[in-house]
């Protein structure tokens, strides 16, 4: 919020890493999660602010049950690109570049989940996005409520499910309890 970096250059280094990074990961590892695997994106309640901020039209596409990896990416791209040439917000983008690459995370989250569903049927791998709060770290400062260890509970929490669990699938969790996308 603070950083005087201009916010074309936040968009494109912060997209690159959360968004961009979390999919490129997901691209090499999907493929050799084993059965009853356990995959957790790590998001953050910003990405719901996030959306709320979004045109309707913007969150149309995001909630969509439809929406495939490549609209994302095409949308993921669009915001880096809008904000170089200072419409983001016409556009209907909401003005914080890290809100939107968890957006991003989040929607790449269920599409994954889907696409689990659909290819790998029967294997019982859980995939879901979370928040783990508002964390003591450098980026969020002393001031914020949760410990490293509190702000792990809920990662560890889904990455732990057990092997008859067939829920949270494609969620957004927070505090250990599916929260509405």
């Amino acid at each position: 919020v603070h950083d005087t970096t201009p916010f074309a250059v936040q968009a494109e280094v912060t997209l690159k890493t959360n968004f961009f990074g979390t999919r490129n990961v997901c691209t090499e590892l999907l493929p050799l999660i084993k059965p009853y695997g356990r995959v957790v994106n790590v998001s953050s309640m910003v990405s719901s602010s996030a959306l709320g901020g979004c045109s309707q039209e913007l969150q149309q596409k995001f909630r969509s049950n439809t929406i495939t990896e490549e609209e994302l990416v095409q949308l993921m791209t669009k915001f880096v690109e809008d904000t170089k040439k200072g419409i983001h917000e016409k556009e209907g983008w909401p003005n914080t570049a890290y809100g939107v690459s968890k957006i991003g995370v989040t929607v790449l989250s269920r599409i994954q989940a889907r696409l689990l569903d659909e290819q790998r049927r029967g294997e019982h791998i859980l995939l879901n996005a979370c928040c783990p709060g508002w964390v003591r770290t450098d980026m969020a400062g002393p001031k914020a409520t949760k410990s490293p260890d509190e702000g792990a509970e809920t990662p560890v929490y889904l990455a732990l499910l057990p092997s008859g669990a067939d829920a949270p699938h494609g969620q957004f969790v927070s505090n250990k309890t599916v929260r509405a996308w």
